[in-house]
């Protein structure tokens, strides 16, 4: 894949964010963050880490609308998306 792929990051508040930022950056991809539930519709890649508790993270995501984008993003099945631990979790 080119270097100019981008790869979009969602921080939700939680987890190691820092070390996956440089895992994506060391394999030669563009970091966009998701700082706005509009975002994920456009994202080619979604990469969502996280820790800590399930209903801590999900009323965190819907407080910051991004829970019905995400959900719309994963129901369609045709772009990927990385769920690192908790992020994993809350498909």
């Amino acid at each position: 894949m080119p270097s100019t792929f981008k790869v979009s990051l969602l921080d939700y508040g939680a987890g190691n964010v820092r070390s996956v930022r440089n895992a994506i950056r060391a394999c030669g991809y563009e970091i966009e963050d998701i700082t706005s539930p509009s975002q994920i519709d456009d994202a080619k890649v979604i990469v969502f880490p996280g820790v800590g508790s399930y209903g801590s993270a999900m009323k965190v995501l819907k407080e910051k609308g991004y829970d019905e984008p995400l959900r719309k993003y994963l129901s369609k099945r045709d772009r990927p998306y990385l769920g690192i631990c908790l992020g994993m979790q809350t498909l």
